[in-house]
């Protein structure tokens, strides 16, 4: 019996030895965006804090292109021990799937949720000389004549968050997809365009220096960035606030208790003052939820956006 005893705690005790023993090596965290924008710069300082928390170096891995398909191609394909990791986009898993004919793995089977790490609100702007100066302005004027809304890509979050939201608000405007921010921008300032939906870190300088004007803003509350700019719901359409989001996963099959470690060391990092000063700047909201969190959110979201993609017939090569 005594025997027993002990083996059962001995079996008990290996997963927190596994726990604390992890990382005993560099981790990797591989994301599709390039060096240089909101996300990499975002993930690059998180790593950085991961790293002296953990006693580990913590190295992004940028893989862009393809819409995400093949960073998260490699994410898949990694050892499920917790050393490869993802810092994955909302639209690689609740609008790629439905925009492309097949997809070498499956999103749901082959990643692990582990923490929502960041919201990402989107901005309305206009020019500083429109006669449109507030979100009502768009919508009556949306009903009296043709308007062209800029933003990125076809089949990118901001194409279908604006998709989302003309919907809802009842607007009918041309949409202008455009490469860059820095494209739209120029655009809109230009008089090419009567509005653009754009990120507040791109914006923010914009509208500081009085080039546009904000709108309104997509998230539920007020943006700390931009504390002068009144939400979509100040606006008058309530119950809806579109804030794509950024997690991190990893492959299928990741030992419980290490993604439980990860997922609390990303959280106490996310808590840290200097790292929620550095994410306002990039205009995102830091969160740090629990895996199943994670997982609720995508298929809420993915049960938004297959019905909708189907409907603008989206195909992305």
């Amino acid at each position: 019996m005594r025997i027993k005893l002990i083996a059962a705690a001995l079996a008990l005790l290996i997963p927190l030895a596994a726990a604390a023993a992890y990382p005993e090596r560099p981790v990797t965290i591989i994301v599709s965006n390039p060096p240089g924008g909101p996300v990499d710069v975002m993930l690059r300082v998180l790593a950085k804090r991961l790293g002296e928390t953990w006693g580990q170096p913590v190295v992004v891995e940028n893989r862009p292109g393809a819409s995400g398909i093949i960073s998260t191609g490699a994410l898949v394909k990694a050892e499920p021990d917790g050393y490869t990791l993802g810092m994955v986009v909302a639209s690689a898993v609740t609008i790629v799937p439905f925009a492309v004919d097949k997809l070498p793995y499956d999103t749901r089977r082959d990643l692990q949720p582990i923490s929502l790490v960041a919201r990402t609100p989107f901005i309305f702007i206009a020019p500083a000389d429109s006669p449109i100066k507030t979100w009502q302005d768009f919508v009556h004027a949306s009903k009296a004549r043709n308007l062209t809304v800029g933003s990125f890509s076809i089949g990118t979050a901001f194409h279908l968050v604006w998709e989302q939201t003309a919907r809802r608000a009842g607007i009918t405007a041309l949409y202008v997809p455009s490469s860059s921010s820095g494209k739209t921008q120029s655009d809109l300032i230009g008089g090419q365009l009567d509005v653009a939906l754009d990120a507040p870190s791109s914006a923010k300088g914009l509208i500081d220096s009085g080039r546009v004007r904000a709108l309104a803003i997509t998230s539920p509350q007020r943006f700390a960035g931009l504390p002068d700019t009144p939400t979509l719901a100040e606006s008058g359409l309530q119950g809806y606030a579109p804030q794509p989001w950024i997690g991190l996963m990893g492959p299928a099959g990741m030992p419980a208790e290490r993604v439980a470690f990860i997922r609390e060391s990303v959280a106490a990092v996310l808590q840290e003052s200097a790292m929620r000063a550095q994410m306002q700047t990039l205009g995102m909201i830091p969160v740090g939820s629990s895996p199943q969190e994670l997982a609720a959110t995508i298929e809420s979201d993915r049960a938004d956006m297959e019905p909708l993609i189907k409907e603008l017939g989206i195909r992305l090569q």
